[in-house]
């Protein structure tokens, strides 16, 4: 559950508190979280639902993403990984291994450039990561926007949902959002999964 402080930070402020979290995990942390995560997801009506879902490598603070890929894998779905463009955006990337996926400008995981790319009209469910959310689907990102702008480019399309991926601490009360963020459909820890409000 989101926790019950009022105060609305800062997004600087946010994100050295969420870093200051991250100090605290343990080794064996971002697999267990994967794993519960990847049990409650195959739980719900939006997989069983879902053929094409978009996934992401998570970083050395987030949850580890591969028991969700092997998920994919293992129902048959199509998995698809972003991969950072010069313009700001993100492209959608069919991996059908995970040693596929290569380091890219920030050090993340991403395809291969000569993957070609399925716009993101063509998803049914789109897991993103995440500094902070809230239970209204706001989410707080690294700063780059990545996400933010490749979500608006679907415009009056119908999307993919979303679902905000991260440590069950990053759920917090409230989160500091401007007009341009994209908020999530719903947000998935390792303690299960909250479908977000309507905005206030």
């Amino acid at each position: 559950m989101p926790s019950t402080n009022s105060v609305v930070p800062s997004k600087a402020s946010l994100r050295q508190q969420m870093a200051l979290r991250c100090e605290a995990l343990e080794p064996g942390d971002a697999l267990s979280a994967g794993r519960a995560m990847a049990a409650t997801l195959l739980a719900r009506s939006e997989w069983s639902r879902a053929g094409r879902v978009a996934l992401f490598a998570g970083l050395a603070d987030e949850p580890d993403t591969r028991p969700v890929f092997d998920a994919i894998q293992s129902a048959g779905k199509l998995a698809f990984f972003p991969r950072c463009r010069d313009d700001g955006a993100l492209d959608m990337v069919r991996i059908r291994n995970w040693q596929e996926l290569r380091k890219g400008r920030f050090g993340i995981l991403e395809p291969p450039g000569e993957g070609v790319p399925e716009p993101l009209s063509g998803l049914d469910l789109m897991l993103l990561p995440g500094v902070a959310f809230d239970s209204r689907g706001r989410r707080l990102g690294r700063g780059g926007g990545f996400y933010d702008r490749s979500l608006a480019r679907v415009g009056d399309q119908k999307g993919p949902k979303t679902v905000g991926v991260g440590f069950a601490f990053r759920l917090i009360e409230r989160v500091p959002a401007d007009s341009h963020d994209r908020r999530v459909d719903a947000v998935l820890t390792d303690r299960g999964w909250t479908e977000s409000a309507e905005p206030e």
